[in-house]
């Protein structure tokens, strides 16, 4: 299980109400290029691919 920084909310200035991470979460592989591919519990997969730094 891991949780993905939520990447989106650091240029906003409301940013201290909003949640910091997303998940948890499961990493079903790792690409060739480094990026995760994870899936929520429930066992969807998401259509993102997430970096090393925010995992």
């Amino acid at each position: 299980l891991v949780l993905i920084r939520n990447s989106a909310i650091e240029k906003e200035l409301n940013r201290k109400h909003k949640a910091r991470w997303l998940g948890p979460m499961v990493v079903v592989k790792r690409t060739t290029g480094g990026a995760y591919i994870c899936s929520e519990l429930s066992g969807a997969i998401s259509r993102l691919r997430f970096a090393a730094f925010r995992v």
